[in-house]
């Protein structure tokens, strides 16, 4: 998964860094993504210094070991500020956990599926993005031309109560958003919260 999503992100244009505790893994992404990787441990802070990781908007924990994701995006998070931390986790109890970890998403790729043929229901014109065995959902929805929230700043908004603005993508950049960000027609927003949220947010990004 790691991988995938690094070489994904390239092709958009980010700056990625890779962190494997395999030298043999290291040796064989070096074959074939341009982007650098680093031979440690994310658990540690020796490697995340090395990663220049308080620098980063961005950290994901996407290893096969549930206990080493977590404990890597805690350290993101707490101890050098990085503004968004997602984790994978195979078990779908951890997954409901996030809040209590600090961990502002927490993945169970077991139960994606199913999820979004749900949300894909539930919230027709939209795209689910990433999803676990939560009470929370999450979608994406591109901002058309014309709509009311076009130029406006998020603090301007009105957001319902139980949904959170998580992202916004830009012409292949991701944004992360505060306050001040200001919304332009083309950009998709990941939103994230209850349903019915959602729903509400996404019908007033519809509005025009």
């Amino acid at each position: 998964m790691g991988s995938h999503l690094a070489e994904v992100l390239t092709k958009k244009g980010r700056d990625v860094v890779l962190i494997d505790k395999d030298p043999q893994v290291c040796e064989r992404l070096a074959e074939r993504l341009n982007v650098l990787i680093i031979h440690g441990d994310a658990t540690e802070k020796e490697t995340l210094e090395e990663a220049k990781v308080g620098e980063a908007d961005v950290f994901v924990g996407a290893t096969g070991n549930d206990n080493d994701n977590i404990v890597a995006c805690q350290l993101a998070k707490n101890a050098y500020g990085v503004p968004l931390v997602m984790a994978r986790v195979e078990d779908p109890e951890l997954a409901k956990m996030a809040k209590s970890f600090n961990i502002d998403l927490m993945v169970s790729p077991s139960h994606v599926a199913s999820m979004v043929l749900e949300n894909a229901i539930s919230l027709p014109g939209t795209t689910s993005i990433f999803l676990s065995d939560t009470p929370m959902t999450a979608a994406e929805i591109r901002i058309p031309e014309g709509s009311k929230v076009v130029h406006k700043k998020l603090s301007e908004l009105t957001i319902p109560r139980g949904c959170i603005i998580g992202m916004i993508y830009r012409n292949g950049e991701l944004v992360v958003p505060r306050g001040d960000s200001t919304l332009e027609a083309g950009d998709i927003v990941a939103i994230m919260g209850k349903e019915e949220a959602i729903a509400k947010l996404v019908d007033q990004i519809r509005s025009r």
